[in-house]
């Protein structure tokens, strides 16, 4: 047990730092040749959209935002954000949609990184479900896209269960969705969405590749330690 349980604060280490360094490496493109889309950029083209189409660019947005790395180089949240108050403009009704339609977005870029991480799990890792893993929602910890895509697939990783990991991803971000909702409907109240620009962004950004950073290296660490407690010196079997 002790063997398996160094295996997979291993493998979930890495699961966070190749996340981290997918963040770290779009900010630094993104701060050195100001090209990539930022803030700014995402505000003015969102003023743009209206009707129907806002419930698809809503749906769309949180979903490549939702996947594992390949959101790392997105905007960030704050284009979700920014998406549910614009809609507000068109009344309540489309506010809601939009909300829906972010829900829907985000469950399924979930659905993604959790059947590629079994994939990942079963084919390359070899290795199958641990009946005895304990899977924990953590809607605290797990709220922002890039750390919940982080989680999904680290919870697999370590042989968490897919049914009952999806389960507990959806009854998360149901509960964020709702959270999101109330904060979007109050934050014109306090914040002019068109003032805010591409260096706090930034700084969002960084923030997140620096916790995933964290995280990674405490599971290796962790890893590492348990290796040496439990004098597993010798090849082990991946």
């Amino acid at each position: 047990m002790s063997v398996r349980k160094n295996i997979v604060n291993k493998y979930s280490g890495f699961v966070w730092l190749l996340s981290s360094a997918s963040l770290f490496t779009y900010g630094a493109l993104a701060s050195v040749h100001k090209t990539l889309p930022g803030v700014e950029e995402l505000v003015a083209y969102m003023s743009t959209v209206s009707g129907a189409y806002v419930y698809g660019v809503a749906f769309l947005s949180i979903f490549i935002e939702g996947l594992y790395v390949v959101g790392s180089f997105f905007p960030g949240s704050s284009l979700v954000v920014i998406l549910a108050v614009l809609s507000q403009v068109g009344g309540s009704a489309i506010f809601f949609m939009t909300i829906a339609s972010i829900f829907l977005g985000w469950c399924a870029a979930g659905m993604i990184n959790i059947l590629f991480a079994k994939m990942y799990h079963r084919k390359i890792l070899n290795r199958v479900s641990d009946p005895g893993y304990l899977v924990l929602g953590r809607p605290w910890a797990t709220w922002f896209p890039s750390f919940r895509a982080n989680y999904e697939v680290a919870q697999i990783v370590e042989g968490g269960d897919v049914y009952k990991v999806l389960i507990s991803s959806i009854q998360v971000k149901f509960f964020v969705s709702l959270v999101m909702m109330g904060v979007t409907a109050l934050l014109p109240l306090f914040l002019d969405i068109h003032e805010i620009n591409n260096e706090e962004g930034f700084i969002v950004l960084f923030t997140v590749a620096s916790i995933s950073l964290t995280v990674g290296l405490m599971k290796i660490r962790n890893a590492y330690f348990l290796k040496i407690t439990n004098g597993c010196e010798g090849p082990t079997s991946i």
